[in-house]
């Protein structure tokens, strides 16, 4: 059901059909979220194969995208989705520029530079297959406050390395108007920080939760992680 009514949305924005051919569907599921904004900068962290980016086009085609995969092969993907309109950096984002190795999840959009916890196997049917060595910088330094138009969207589906990426970003983020990150609840990925970690690292940053999304639960229904929605205070 839930993918007969993420594509029924798809079929409902012309504007989304463009990267179907490419095998990528625009995660229209965001809509509800992010509708009411108008965004001129979109920084997309975890881009993956553009499934976000092919929904920020179909919703603010005006606005500039800067995309972050470090996997080649979903990177493939994502420059065929973006056809030249957005910038993309071949890195992961941290706290600071090096390498790291990121472990290869079955399904990669679960991949992440944290090891895959037994929940996140368990949960989600899923094995860790390996891993990739990747470069790692800040975000300070790929995208400066000066290169974003506001307003402006940050972002994150990093599993689990959101704080990272955060604490990598303190001269952009006050050039960021609106946060969306994936965060979890207990913990997936060896590791990670958790939601409420998250939160309060974002309100000591001027931004305040404005909403929840897109909640998954687990086999006892206990909340396992949900889309973050922060907004600048003003």
């Amino acid at each position: 059901m839930a993918s007969l009514s993420k594509l029924m949305s798809i079929a409902a924005e012309p504007r989304a059909w463009a990267p179907l051919r490419h095998g990528v569907a625009a995660t229209m599921d965001h809509k509800h979220a992010l509708d009411r904004f108008a965004f001129r900068s979109v920084v997309d962290v975890g881009a993956n194969k553009g499934q976000f980016a092919a929904f920020a086009m179909a919703m603010w085609p005006d606005a500039k995208l800067h995309c972050f995969e470090p996997l080649p092969g979903p990177r493939a993907k994502l420059t065929a989705v973006t056809a030249g309109r957005a910038k993309i950096f071949d890195c992961a984002l941290g706290v600071e520029d090096g390498a790291a190795d990121m472990h290869i999840a079955s399904r990669d959009d679960s991949s992440s530079l944290l090891p895959l916890g037994e929940k996140q196997k368990s949960l989600f049917n899923m094995t860790e297959s390996g891993a990739l060595r990747v470069a790692v910088r800040r975000l300070d330094a790929c995208v400066p406050a000066a290169a974003l138009t506001q307003p402006s969207l940050l972002k994150i589906d990093v599993q689990g390395f959101e704080l990272q990426v955060l604490n990598g970003a303190t001269d952009t983020l006050p050039a960021i108007d609106v946060i969306y990150a994936e965060l979890s609840l207990v913990e997936l990925y060896k590791g990670q920080a958790l939601a409420n970690e998250v939160i309060a690292l974002l309100e000591a940053c001027g931004f305040m939760l404005a909403g929840v999304f897109n909640q998954s639960l687990g086999e006892g229904g206990e909340a396992v992680q949900a889309d973050f929605l922060f907004t600048r205070r003003a």
